[in-house]
């Protein structure tokens, strides 16, 4: 597995040589095409699938969740995709997933009952969770004052050294909890009016709009960024001094999911895989590799996740109760974010 910080992180766009062709090309007989993050899956899953399947496994991967629909949408032939928690009921109305058998997932039972398979309101199971964790704020101990607020974003002292994540949807979710929001506000003036303009300070103190945060604490060209949990965790091997804080306000907790494509070539060995990845072994694996934090309870009473201990990645109780999910404006403001958002880049 290539680092994040040197290479991909779960948000960075990654395209090998020819995998684009090859993911298409080669998803008949078998081999298994992945549509999924960048640097999202521990290669030794996937060794492991192979052997006990002979079934070779190739990805390709995408930056934004826009683009994984627009590519279902197109008919890209991909037996499995990642998609992240608020996408999934917009790819279930437009016909790009398929429901799943419960019982040929017996090892649903795996999972904590806090983090079950996605249902939809036809009562159908349509994705199997994968990983999840915390958007907050990674920073280096050495430069920066442990932050209690989402403001240190917004604070000209690390002008030039601080960045957010390049996504319409964290860049907002930053803006809205450190002006006292709720992530979800359908308060259309507010958001014009409070967050917009917070968002049109910042942009001139950011080193940049950021995809890969975690490479840029690590060379020490930023010293406070907005980041993912595990991302952080595995930057802090390269650079001890990092550290991952949910500020005061809260931050958002996601999930990401396994869910088949109605266009899958391989529908079948696309569920074997997801039947695969929930077993508390491979979930351990992968859990420990990422340092993402795993829904798979079985592996978390198990003992076999290193990191089961650490509240920066699995959150206490009283922690979890300032985490919020994102609806990522699907509803009524998506319009006028796109267009605040649109009009931000452009400043």
């Amino acid at each position: 597995m290539v680092p994040a910080m040197q290479g991909i992180s779960r948000r960075t766009f990654h395209r090998l040589l020819g995998a684009g062709a090859c993911a298409t090309a080669c998803s008949g007989g078998s081999t298994l095409a992945l549509y999924n993050w960048g640097d999202y899956l521990a290669p030794e899953v996937l060794e492991r699938f192979t052997a006990a399947t002979g079934v070779r496994v190739t990805q390709d991967y995408y930056l934004a969740e826009a683009e994984l629909v627009a590519k279902l949408a197109s008919g890209g032939a991909y037996d499995v995709v990642f998609p992240i928690d608020y996408v999934l009921e917009r790819m279930r109305k437009q016909a790009l997933v398929v429901p799943l058998a419960r019982d040929k997932l017996p090892g649903l039972a795996n999972l904590d009952p806090q983090f079950g398979p996605w249902i939809a309101a036809d009562n159908q199971i349509y994705a199997v969770p994968y990983l999840w964790g915390t958007t907050g704020i990674g920073y280096d101990s050495d430069r920066v004052d442990p932050p209690k607020s989402w403001k240190a974003l917004f604070d000209p002292q690390y002008a030039g050294k601080l960045s957010v994540i390049d996504s319409k949807g964290d860049v907002f979710d930053q803006a809205l909890l450190a002006a006292g929001m709720d992530i979800n506000s359908t308060d259309k003036p507010a958001i014009r009016e409070r967050v917009y303009p917070l968002l049109r300070a910042q942009k001139d103190l950011l080193r940049a709009y950021d995809s890969n945060p975690a490479r840029a604490l690590v060379s020490g060209e930023t010293w406070i960024a907005q980041i993912d949990s595990g991302d952080l965790f595995r930057a802090q091997k390269q650079r001890p001094s990092l550290r991952y804080v949910i500020p005061d306000e809260g931050a958002v907790l996601w999930i990401d999911y396994l869910a088949i494509p109605a266009t899958a070539p391989l529908p079948g060995v696309a569920v074997r895989f997801l039947e695969f990845l929930l077993d508390p072994e491979v979930a351990a694996i992968n859990a420990n590799a990422l340092r993402f934090a795993t829904p798979n309870l079985a592996a978390l009473q198990r003992g076999l996740v290193a990191d089961a201990a650490d509240p920066a990645l699995y959150p206490s109780a009283e922690t979890r109760k300032k985490l919020f999910v994102s609806e990522n404006w699907f509803g009524q403001t998506e319009a006028v974010v796109d267009e605040l958002w649109l009009e931000l880049r452009r400043a």
